[in-house]
């Protein structure tokens, strides 16, 4: 199952989760994953924790979004994915 929240403005990520996957997988698409793309991770994996799951594939697509954004945004996608999401 998958669930996708978020869009492509400024400040803003387009984060999708994918439920059928096997363990943890955190893919940021960033212009600046250099600097920030481990805080973003951490940020994604932090709410993975707090929801208590174990197998997802994070794909985040920043466009300069802060983290209590991609952390809103990854939750909201995942609780998404568990009611039903895409197919």
């Amino acid at each position: 199952m998958m669930g996708v929240c978020g869009n492509e403005k400024d400040s803003d990520a387009l984060v999708t989760v994918n439920l059928d996957n096997e363990g943890i997988e955190v893919v940021i698409e960033s212009k600046v994953k250099d600097m920030f793309g481990k805080l973003m991770e951490k940020a994604v994996r932090e709410i993975l924790d707090e929801m208590k799951i174990k197998d997802a594939k994070v794909l985040v697509q920043d466009f300069g979004a802060l983290d209590f954004v991609i952390k809103g945004r990854t939750r909201t996608a995942v609780r998404r994915a568990m009611t039903g999401g895409i197919k």
